[in-house]
């Protein structure tokens, strides 16, 4: 018996010393589990890996380590007796396990396999299985334009074999994608087929999943009516019922009353979705639940629960942010190492291969040669072999090339990501320590009585713009760890750049008049954008609280708008103290102390404004340009992707 056989006989009866104190489990599930013990040390048959292989399916989402033992005996004992089918299907639910773990790539080895099997077999079911995994796995990666395409080709091959369930759920995950991608109205095409097809052939989950993300695709696209009845519909299916689509569906109630302003309603649903998804230990879904209740806190004023419920979320998503981020750099080092193994194994393939092939020719040669032709000719049969196995190498390595390419492109992403954080962190290492070690070093001197009133009023006065200097700094800061959290997307929508200019202005208003400046604002007429309103906010604010900040007192700031080709502009252009041509050409390539400067009135500056705003603007496909002069003013023109009014409707 070898290691491995001994390892999953040891681990079989563990395994079955579980089972059977176990109660939770369904009648179905002990059958097969005495069926398996009466066979336990008979010679290996289909019916013994059939069951190991039934067994791997039921523990898929219940028990991923009972699942993975037994997938990996049915694929060992399949393999140990050539049933290509058990193998497939053993192939297929590692591939699914490995999946649910978050182990993608070797989710994609097993799948990979289970298509090449099928394939040359001519095995769609199987073949479906193994494509649609692949669908799945891009999809957890968020590579949704990737996976459309193998989710159609899975639906393609399940629509030739009518299987209706599996067809539903094919549509489903389109959908999913297509939602995820904000294309609503394929999104709903595909969702609701999935729920056609799931009612007619009776598949309670798949029903209920399909209520609740078309409910979510119509909470996004903004139709809260329907998103409501949706929900609600999913929440009261009486066919099925199913704890975490539960949980989704209230959190989703929550989040389109909130919408509505109907807060005490929204509290209710939130809450009871998130004692619910905490029972469940659904980290993603709790936060989402926390985030609901805190914002409902806050619209009804409480804002200590608010606070609470804000702190909950925080330290879950924070969580979240952690084990994405582990994920994401464990997943590159196993696909580096896969493929080195990969291209190892292939070598000693061909050795082997090559190997075998000239044993063959020199004992045909020798023992004979009064069949000359008869062994040419098995030459000329195996030298055509080797041609074919060269040209699967070679495309096999061709593909590890790419492998490889998308793992360097990952590595230069992070390496980037990681630059910009070194260099905020050196923003705060300076801007954050200056200030608070000014104000201690002034408190330290007004408690010991060092100065008389009038020192005592400037210093209050100093603390004010120390502190506003840091609330800045702050609040660009959150900004930007938010544009970078996994995941963040840019919500595309239509805006009036008008209105959303006219709201910031209304924000800056005051510390204009205080310097007694003119701040005008030309061209009231609406004009349309297509961005997404919170960047523009943070864009608009950055540069008119700059502007303000430049320009003396009694100076005027003049607003106004252009067009050019498929963009509108608008133009921020002030009388304030303008940069050199020096400056200028570091204002988007340094943050802090190399790009920051003091107001006209000694307003301190951040320096990470700008380079926040240069990405947000990237984000939203527009650019930016800045004319000045030293002495002279500065005009900053912002470029947004036009708008027509008719591009409104979905």
């Amino acid at each position: 018996m070898t290691t491995l056989s001994k390892l999953i006989t040891i681990s079989i009866v563990i395994l079955l010393v579980q089972l059977t104190s176990a109660t939770a489990y369904s009648q179905d599930g002990s059958d097969l589990i005495k069926t398996f013990k009466r066979f336990k040390g008979e010679p290996r048959d289909s019916v013994q890996i059939s069951i190991c292989n039934k067994l791997a399916e039921k523990y898929l989402f219940n028990n991923t380590d009972s699942s993975l033992l037994f997938g990996t005996i049915a694929l060992q004992y399949a393999k140990e007796v050539c049933l290509l089918k058990e193998t497939v299907r053993a192939y297929n639910n590692i591939a699914k396990i490995y999946y649910v773990n978050g182990s993608f790539f070797e989710s994609l080895s097993y799948a990979d396999s289970a298509s090449v099997i099928s394939k040359q077999q001519g095995w769609k079911s199987e073949l479906a299985i193994a494509i649609n995994t692949r669908g799945v796995i891009y999809l957890g990666q968020k590579r949704f334009k990737e996976a459309i395409p193998e989710f159609k080709k899975a639906l393609a091959i399940n629509e030739q074999i009518k299987d209706s369930a599996k067809i539903s759920a094919n549509y489903f995950n389109i959908g999913l994608c297509h939602d995820e991608l904000h294309q609503f109205k394929d999104a709903f095409a595909n969702l609701k087929k999935a729920l056609l097809i799931a009612e007619q052939c009776k598949d309670g989950h798949l029903n209920q999943m399909s209520l609740n993300r078309i409910g979510e695709t119509y909470f996004h696209s903004r139709n809260y009516k329907q998103a409501l009845f949706y929900y609600q519909s999913a929440l009261h299916f009486t066919a099925y019922q199913d704890r975490w689509e539960k949980g989704f569906a209230y959190s989703g109630l929550a989040q389109t009353l909130y919408e509505m302003k109907r807060y005490n309603e929204a509290l209710a649903y939130a809450d009871r979705s998130f004692a619910l998804m905490q029972q469940m230990k659904a980290d993603w879904d709790t936060e989402r639940a926390a985030n609901i209740l805190s914002k409902c806190y806050a619209a009804l004023k409480d804002y200590q629960k608010a606070y609470e419920y804000q702190a909950i979320a925080r330290a879950y998503g924070d969580s979240i942010l952690n084990q994405n981020k582990e994920q994401e750099i464990n997943y590159l080092h196993l696909q580096d190492q896969k493929a080195e193994n990969l291209d190892l194994t292939r070598e000693n393939e061909n050795s082997r291969q090559v190997i075998k092939n000239n044993r063959i020719i020199i004992s045909l040669t020798a023992l004979f040669s009064i069949l000359l032709l008869g062994a040419l000719f098995l030459l000329r049969l195996n030298i055509s072999r080797k041609n074919v196995l060269n040209r699967k190498l070679q495309e096999s390595n061709d593909a590890i090339g790419q492998q490889k390419q998308e793992i360097q492109a990952q590595r230069e992403a992070l390496i980037s990501l990681n630059q910009t954080k070194d260099r905020v962190l050196s923003v705060i290492g300076h801007d954050l320590r200056s200030p608070f070690a000014s104000i201690v070093q002034a408190l330290d001197m007004i408690t010991q009585g060092y100065l008389d009133e009038q020192e005592r009023k400037y210093i209050l006065q100093d603390f004010h713009r120390q502190i506003l200097h840091v609330s800045e700094l702050i609040d660009n800061l959150l900004n930007w760890a938010s544009s970078q959290r996994s995941g963040a997307q840019v919500k595309y929508e239509k805006i009036n750049l008008t209105e959303v200019t006219g709201s910031v202005l209304s924000l800056y208003k005051p510390v204009s008049q205080q310097k007694k400046q003119h701040l005008i604002h030309q061209d009231q007429k609406p004009v349309y954008i297509e961005a997404d309103e919170n960047h523009v906010k943070i864009i608009l604010q950055n540069i008119i609280s700059n502007a303000i900040k430049f320009t003396p007192p009694t100076g005027t700031i003049n607003l106004f708008y252009s067009c050019q080709d498929d963009f509108s502009a608008i133009h921020i252009k002030d009388s304030g103290k303008g940069m050199s041509e020096e400056k200028l050409a570091r204002l988007f390539k340094s943050s802090g102390v190399a790009i920051s400067e003091n107001g006209t009135n000694s307003e301190p500056g951040t320096g990470l404004g700008l380079v926040m705003i240069k990405q947000f603007i990237e984000e939203n496909d527009g650019r930016i340009q800045v004319r000045s002069e030293k002495d002279q003013g500065s005009e900053f023109i912002v470029y947004f992707k036009s708008c027509q009014k008719s591009d409104l409707s979905l």
